[in-house]
């Protein structure tokens, strides 16, 4: 999969302004800190942990935040649909990457080494849709995770990890 086009800055303010509009609805007071953690997450350009945004992000003055600002702002970006939870088998915690105007696409996780592929296939997406219609649903989204053995792991003797 192509690497995902980053946000310009009219796209980081759209962004922003969906972020303003989670926090405005929640009767929450405005922040820089939040903002500044959300131009982070915006910017990374892949997966990512909190651990990774604040030790890759000094251009955004996040050291100067406290981890628990970041922590209590990641659900605010999910709910804004700024950033989406990725759930790979990986024991580093939980992931996130960019959703906002990003091309959707499902992973292929390998269990031996953790390595994350991206991909898109609409057959799986039609299939998905049949199935939800055939159970009455009306899909809002969805996360789609494979996992498996990567062949160099194969290779190796790696099939999962211990």
């Amino acid at each position: 999969m192509k690497k995902p086009h980053s946000l310009d800055e009219a796209g980081l303010q759209r962004a922003l302004a969906a972020l303003r509009r989670v926090v405005r609805e929640k009767g929450l007071r405005a922040s820089s800190a939040r903002e500044r953690v959300a131009l982070a997450a915006l910017r990374y350009g892949g997966h990512f942990t909190v651990e990774d945004l604040v030790r890759r992000s000094k251009d955004e003055r996040l050291e100067e935040t406290h981890a628990s600002t970041v922590y209590r702002t990641l659900p605010l970006l999910l709910e804004a649909g700024l950033l989406e939870e990725i759930r790979v088998h990986r024991d580093e915690g939980t992931f996130y990457e960019r959703a906002f105007e990003r091309e959707h696409h499902d992973h292929l996780v390998c269990v031996g080494c953790g390595a994350v592929v991206e991909f898109h296939s609409e057959e799986i997406e039609e299939v998905q849709r049949e199935v939800a219609v055939s159970f009455g649903f009306v899909l809002t989204g969805h996360s789609h995770e494979l996992r498996g053995t990567c062949t160099a792991c194969r290779e190796r003797g790696r099939e999962s990890r211990a």
